[in-house]
């Protein structure tokens, strides 16, 4: 049942933001209560048959389409500048992928380096893997760095403060981060 109703969240956001719609004006436009909308995409609500139908028609959509699964593309595109923004004073950067594989966590982050920064500790077991595509940087643990260049590929555990730092000006980057998971507590 979790899948429908995350499928149903899903789906009511991309059509309400498709369609350029508030919650305060899909509230209006189908008779719902903005908080029970709200509860909708925030998975928080198994709404009733009527608040679906009524979602549904102010779409002018089937309910089966507002609570079908989305398929995943074969191929799935990330467009230059699309992911979860993490920019800050020191860099411009996407996450661009995060996913739970085996016991682990992978994420994939595009970066731009205009300033050097320490990144504290991401866990034990935590590594980062460096793609340089532009540009040379200096990374590694604090006292352990390296110097890569445009098509070099750098690795190092990522469990100690560790350096991002452009030379000459500013590096852009493909981060792959590996995270191990915790084994559950068996007590």
């Amino acid at each position: 049942m979790s899948a429908i109703v995350s499928a149903l969240a899903a789906n009511v956001r991309r059509l309400r933001e498709s369609h350029g719609f508030s919650l305060s004006q899909l509230s209006e436009r189908s008779g719902i209560a903005k908080a029970t909308l709200f509860k909708v995409e925030a998975q928080r609500t198994n709404p009733t048959l009527e608040t679906i139908e009524a979602i549904a028609d102010t779409f002018g959509v089937a309910v089966a389409q507002l609570i079908a699964i989305p398929e995943r593309a074969v191929v799935e595109v990330l467009k230059h500048g699309e992911g979860q923004d993490i920019s800050d004073d020191s860099s411009i950067g996407y996450v661009l992928r995060s996913q739970v594989i085996g016991a682990g966590l992978l994420e994939i982050h595009s970066q731009e380096f205009i300033n050097a920064e320490t990144s504290a500790s991401h866990g034990i077991g935590a590594r980062e893997h460096v793609l340089v595509r532009e540009g040379s940087i200096r990374v590694g643990p604090v006292g352990e760095e390296a110097v890569i260049t445009a098509g070099d590929y750098a690795t190092y555990p990522a469990d100690r403060p560790h350096r991002w730092q452009p030379v000459d000006g500013r590096a852009l980057v493909w981060i792959v981060h590996t995270f191990p998971r915790a084994a559950p507590f068996v007590g």
